[in-house]
Parts: C-alpha cells; structure tokens; sequence
C-alpha cells in the first residue's frame, strides 16, 4: 500500500472561529491513538486539525529533555475529527478526535500511563 498524502483540494475544509477551538473542561481522555474532549465549537466529521499538547513527563519517561529540569513534552500532531455531537446537558459539543501522526515518544507515554496523564495545556486549530 502506497503512502498517504495530506488532502489540499479544499474538499473537507471547514472554518473554525478564530481558527482555534477552545477546550471547555479539563475533563477529557487522552490516549496513544486519540482523545475525546468537549469545545464550544463546532467541528464537521473527517475534518483535520493540528494539536499542540504539553504533557507533563513521567517517572518512566526515557526521552531526554534538552534543559535539566525540563518537567515537560511538548507535542505537535494532526489529527482528525470522528466524531462530533451537541452535549446532552451542558453547553458544546462532545469530539472524538483520532491521532494521525503522534510522534513516538508521546506514543510511548500514553500508552505506558494513559490515565496518569493529563496535558498541561492544549491547543486545537486548523
């Protein structure tokens, strides 16, 4: 099977306010193969949108950070949107968004402690 290219024909572009989407609560999960949170903005089905995510390093971490004393990963990835749906209660909406190329070492992180990690801060935009 060939390799893949990103999609520039415009076909599944969508505007996002401000080209950013905020996350609402700090309630989401976060895993190796994506993450589901809450926004206030819609966001149409198979769009693709860039992440940027600090985590905070682990105990278990083997990657060396540059600076000692570094405390965190910052992580830069696409992603795309499986699914997105108005929140029964509550304001916003409810996205599962699928990891298209997270780098290794995150990979390795998230799947060593997924539930031990929480992003310090987190950016979605087109």
């Amino acid at each position: 099977m060939g390799a893949t290219k990103r999609d520039i024909s415009g076909v599944f572009d969508a505007d996002l306010k401000g080209s950013r989407a905020a996350v609402l609560d700090k309630v989401f999960k976060l895993s190796a193969k994506g993450m589901t949170f809450v926004t206030d903005t819609f966001m149409p089905e198979w769009m693709e949108v860039g992440i940027e995510m600090r985590l905070p390093r682990g105990n278990g971490d083997l990657v060396k950070s540059k600076t000692r004393g570094d405390q965190h990963m910052d992580i830069g990835c696409r992603g795309v949107v499986v699914q997105c749906a108005r929140r029964e209660q509550g304001k916003g909406f409810e996205v599962v968004l699928m990891f298209l190329d997270l780098p290794k070492r995150a990979q390795a992180q998230l799947t060593a402690a997924p539930s031990a990690v929480a992003p310090l801060s987190i950016s979605i935009g087109r």
